[in-house]
């Protein structure tokens, strides 16, 4: 799919190549239970959720996200911080509308995704809903730091 950002996708994109066998779930755990009426949902709707903790704990404890991967290989979730010129760039620009900078100290803060490929390091923002851009920007308005 294109999206306007470049590097989105949906949950059903993500899962598309899945073996749905190999989990060994049984019909009756997912479609009475849950009330999903296919594996996939199901599966999307349990790496959703996991998303949105790892999200909500990196917010709430300023804790770094780890992912294992195979090899000489890491990836991480994190928050990124923007201060000086760069946040004042940016801030001109309208971005950190929501946060004061009084209390922030003149620092910016967005969720990032990073990390290593073939010998580079790429950083891409998270971009989260207006619910958790409000808990987010309300602990930085509150004072607190993320590093």
């Amino acid at each position: 799919m294109n999206y306007k950002t470049g590097y989105c996708f949906t949950s059903k994109d993500l899962f598309e190549n899945w073996n749905w066998l190999s989990l060994g779930i049984k019909k009756n755990i997912y479609y009475r239970k849950y009330h999903h009426k296919c594996l996939e949902h199901f599966v999307a709707h349990i790496f959703l959720y996991f998303m949105y903790l790892v999200l909500l704990d990196i917010i709430h404890n300023n804790v770094t996200f780890a992912l294992p991967l195979k090899g000489n290989r890491h990836a991480m979730i994190h928050v990124k911080v923007f201060d000086g010129d760069q946040f004042q760039k940016m801030y001109a620009g309208g971005k950190f509308l929501g946060i004061d900078f009084l209390s922030s100290l003149f620092k910016g803060y967005q969720l990032y995704f990073s990390y290593n490929y073939n010998g580079g390091e790429r950083e891409k923002p998270i971009y989260i809903n207006k619910k958790m851009k409000e808990l987010f920007y309300g602990y930085i308005n509150s004072g607190k730091e993320y590093y």
